[in-house]
């Protein structure tokens, strides 16, 4: 109803300031020019079975900024992951009356 549309729109308001706010290139995956002495596939993390895992192909080799920006968001959804995940099993126990 009524009050969705007014969070609704709270919750555009607040993104478009913020992507107004932010300004520039900073931290935007690719914008650096790429350098051909980094290689992904050797970072940290990059190990036996799979080794680099990239079937998508989002990093290319030479993107250091690309690569750094898209490891920190998946640091960043993991936390969130396994915060929900354990919300999901406090709620089994907590019950509010």
């Amino acid at each position: 109803g009524k009050a969705a549309t007014k969070v609704g729109a709270a919750v555009g308001a607040a993104a478009g300031v913020g992507a107004a706010t932010k300004g520039g290139t900073e931290g935007v995956a690719g914008t650096d020019k790429p350098k051909p002495e980094f290689d992904p596939a050797v970072q940290i993390g990059a190990m036996e079975p799979l080794g680099y895992f990239d079937p998508a192909g989002f990093c290319k080799k030479g993107d250091e900024s690309g690569f750094r920006t898209f490891r920190a968001a998946e640091i960043k959804h993991g936390r969130v992951a396994m915060m929900a995940a354990v919300g999901g099993v406090v709620q089994h126990y907590i019950k509010f009356p």
